[in-house]
């Protein structure tokens, strides 16, 4: 059974919601509508409501909460396992290299990174995508490493470039990039490494996904881009690059992956475990349009090399980054030993993201 929480499932809804918006105020001043969620009013008046929804539900075993990191409701005391699934958590936004990027989450009260603690710890099992959140989870919060497990996770994107029967020109030299925040994820330092490339290759293409602008000779703006269209996009290109100077996790390299394409990001955060160096794609230093120039060099010059990569990265994804994994490693860890586990879910998660939201 799956649940989507809301507010709605308590009376008086509207007193509360009037409560986070004082809450928020008092706390961030006038930023406070991008912090309603981190606040306490948010936290008290969201655990009364997954209490609530626990309460209406018979005979499940386990509840399992998707992107949102709230506490036990019922404090470990009706016999049933209660799990998060998380992809990052804020005392890791607050230690991580900025690049001189923004992160609004650095200015969250530290009274919400007291609440995650107290969340993490009400905890029977904690999720996470990647080895480098469970690493703070750990060292930052102090929980139990065997509590933690990782769980990887795959595209958001139904893209299989085998499956649909793409056959793909690896004589080509055709980049991808998408991603909707430009800064972040790295744009103007790929489009300056570009200049470099066409100097070598001419013919070298660039395609540009989720971003406006103006077209010019050998790069190609799409804007946002959905289905089949992306889909197009990925199996027509041969590189995925997205040189990110802030990433929770990438769950676009993984649809790149199943593209068939080589992926090219930065040497920071989760994307040297999701690209393997020199055997799946390449990790560059941020900010090097040097290096990731060369790179690209490289592998538009050794179309060999390039099918290689390409292939052992699709063999990566369909063995390691798909959501079938991920919900077998979830599943047995709430209940080993038991084959198809019954998991009910409270679930705050967004609408499904497009791989441009990532």
């Amino acid at each position: 059974m799956e649940v989507k929480h809301s507010l709605r499932f308590l009376k008086h809804r509207f007193f509360y919601i009037a409560l986070i918006v004082v809450n928020a105020f008092l706390v961030y001043g006038i930023r406070y509508r991008r912090y309603f969620e981190r606040t306490a009013a948010s936290q008290w008046a969201r655990h009364k409501a997954n209490r609530e929804i626990v309460a209406q539900a018979r005979g499940v075993d386990a509840v399992l909460t998707l992107g949102s990191l709230q506490e036990n409701p019922t404090d470990g005391k009706d016999g049933v396992r209660h799990a998060i699934v998380i992809d990052h958590v804020n005392l890791l936004s607050k230690k991580i290299p900025d690049f001189g990027i923004p992160f609004p989450e650095r200015e969250v009260s530290a009274s919400w990174n007291e609440f995650e603690r107290r969340a993490l710890h009400s905890q029977d099992r904690i999720f996470v995508l990647s080895n480098f959140v469970k690493g703070s989870i750990v060292d930052d919060y102090g929980i139990d490493p065997e509590k933690v497990t990782v769980i990887g996770a795959g595209p958001n994107l139904d893209v299989d470039s085998k499956r649909d029967g793409i056959t793909k020109d690896f004589n080509g030299r055709n980049i991808l990039f998408v991603g909707l925040d430009p800064v972040r994820k790295g744009l103007p330092l790929l489009l300056k490494a570009f200049e470099s490339v066409v100097k070598v290759f001419p013919d070298a293409h660039l395609n540009v996904v989720g971003v406006e602008g103006q077209n010019r000779q050998g790069v190609t703006y799409h804007g946002r881009l959905h289905g089949d269209a992306l889909k197009r996009v990925f199996y027509e290109s041969q590189v995925f690059a997205m040189p990110s100077l802030r990433e929770p996790f990438g769950i676009v390299f993984l649809e790149a992956m199943w593209s068939q394409n080589v992926c090219i990001g930065t040497n920071a955060f989760t994307m040297p475990e999701i690209i393997e160096h020199g055997v799946t794609g390449y990790v560059v230093n941020p900010q090097d349009e040097v290096e990731l120039a060369d790179r690209l060099v490289t592998l538009f010059s050794n179309p060999d090399q390039l099918k290689q990569m390409a292939e052992e990265g699709y063999r990566k994804a369909q063995s390691k980054w798909s959501w079938d994994v991920s919900a077998r490693i979830v599943g047995e860890s709430l209940f080993p030993g038991v084959e198809r586990p019954a998991v009910d879910l409270i679930s705050e998660s967004p609408p499904a993201e497009t791989s441009q939201s990532r």
